[in-house]
């Protein structure tokens, strides 16, 4: 029997470790409205992707965080040039330490299978009082990474971007180009594992992006007049979490990695408390029509919100609150106080 027994086991341990290999990212994953997300940048390491395939190990610690970015998900209202954007219903902010002026947006789209690209606006200080405007519009909409994702789902998407981009000094205009991108884009995850970096160690899925970008250039001379075509190939890698999305992203240009920026820490800002996901435990996720809480705080209020911020209900705090009346999707409790507030994603069907 021993022999039989021995096998069984590491038959189960086999099992058990394929099982922990591989994750699904799922709209509960995608950050919300008021998450603000801090990533180390190291632009000197060697970094190598790695191999495809389930049960890989990519050890990062040795990464050099140079500098920091930090990415914040907000509302589109009072932001700069929002109205260009009507079907965009979140932005996400990236604040980089540039030189002043300085603002870049990212208009994006919420939606059933993931957060889709609606435009962008930029503004750029290149030195003293030179700026760059970039303003960006898509046609159609790209998904980031469409979900469900896990290892082995593949997507091809093709999608037109117009950039229009005006450099200027001391607000006097200098230039301004016109660029029409064809994107043909494929994305497919091709690897799962485990990543460590110096900060953290995730469960992780890494999903490869190739992207053939066609461009059409004009310049402006009493119209647009047509100046150049060029073909432009990037490879991009990125690491997915749980809880947490994107955790990893390592692009590669002509062969070769153009720096690697990775996941340090997350916050939601927008209220003098902070959130802490374990003090919150709801039940059962997926609900139907009630949903029970746990939590070993005090707190006044219960609101339950979309993806993209809005709210949907506001009670009095209760340790049961009815879900009955909402259509099936991902949803977010907040539990609030005048202290503090925490929130946990949870599942209507």
């Amino acid at each position: 029997m021993k022999p039989f027994l021995q096998i069984i086991l590491i038959a189960l341990t086999f099992v058990s470790f394929e099982s922990r290999a591989q994750i699904t990212i799922t709209l509960e994953d995608l950050p919300t409205i008021g998450t603000q997300i801090i990533e180390a940048v190291d632009n000197t390491t060697q970094v190598d992707p790695g191999n495809p395939g389930l049960n890989q190990a990519w050890d990062f610690t040795n990464l050099i965080p140079a500098t920091y970015d930090t990415t914040l998900y907000l509302p589109t209202q009072g932001l700069h040039n929002n109205q260009a954007y009507p079907d965009a219903n979140a932005a996400i902010s990236h604040r980089n330490g540039n030189l002043m002026p300085y603002y870049d947006y990212e208009y994006i789209q919420y939606g059933d299978d993931g957060i889709r690209f609606v435009g962008d606006e930029d503004m750029l200080t290149i030195f003293g009082a030179y700026t760059i405007a970039i303003h960006i519009n898509c046609n159609p909409y790209p998904v980031s990474l469409p979900l469900p994702f896990y290892y082995g789902k593949s997507l091809n998407q093709t999608s037109n971007y117009t950039w229009y981009m005006a450099t200027r000094n001391a607000g006097v205009l200098l230039d301004s180009i016109m660029q029409i991108s064809h994107l043909s884009v494929s994305l497919l995850g091709d690897a799962a594992g485990i990543m460590s970096t110096p900060y953290s160690t995730f469960p992780v899925l890494r999903v490869r992006e190739d992207i053939v970008s066609v461009d059409s250039v004009y310049n402006w001379e009493n119209g647009w007049v047509f100046d150049r075509t060029e073909t432009n190939t990037y490879s991009t890698y990125r690491w997915y979490t749980n809880d947490f999305y994107l955790v990893g992203e390592l692009r590669i240009e002509d062969g070769k990695a153009n720096g690697i920026s990775f996941f340090k820490s997350e916050t939601i800002v927008g209220n003098s408390g902070i959130a802490m996901k374990e003090a919150l435990s709801v039940y059962p996720n997926p609900a139907s029509d009630l949903l029970n809480i746990q939590t070993k705080n005090n707190f006044s209020t219960c609101k339950i919100m979309s993806l993209d911020g809005r709210v949907i209900n506001e009670v009095p705090f209760s340790t049961v609150i009815s879900t009955g009346f909402l259509a099936p999707g991902v949803y977010i409790l907040r539990l609030e106080s005048e202290k503090e507030f925490v929130s946990a994603r949870f599942i209507k069907y």
